[in-house]
């Protein structure tokens, strides 16, 4: 074999050795991605799994205490007079309307 010849079939091995390191680092980086996105979605659906009851929770809370204070400013409506209390209904009515206009821009947003 010549020196040449010698030379050629050490650069072949080099090259397959770089190949199969190429590989298996591929191999690696691949592997180590699959895993952090397992467990990347396990943490997600845990987050959701466990903030979704909650939130859920707190809407309800905040649409009882809501709809208690509506009684609350009906019945302390109710008192007044019927001048009086058109006016304040009237007033009372501008203000829901203009938390209706706030949920509706939200909304908005949210669905573009």
């Amino acid at each position: 074999m010549s020196n040449r010849e010698g030379s050629s079939e050490k650069t072949r091995r080099d090259v397959k050795d770089s190949l199969k390191n190429v590989r298996e680092g591929v191999e690696r980086v691949s592997k180590d991605i699959a895993s952090t996105t397992e467990k990347w979605v396990k943490e997600t659906e845990k987050m959701v799994k466990e903030t979704g009851p909650k939130v859920a929770a707190t809407i309800d809370e905040t649409m009882e205490k809501t709809a208690a204070a509506i009684k609350r400013t009906i019945s302390s409506i109710d008192r007044e007079t019927k001048p009086q209390q058109v006016k304040l209904l009237r007033s009372y009515k501008s203000f829901l309307s203009k938390q209706v206009d706030l949920i509706e821009k939200r909304l908005n947003e949210l669905t573009k």
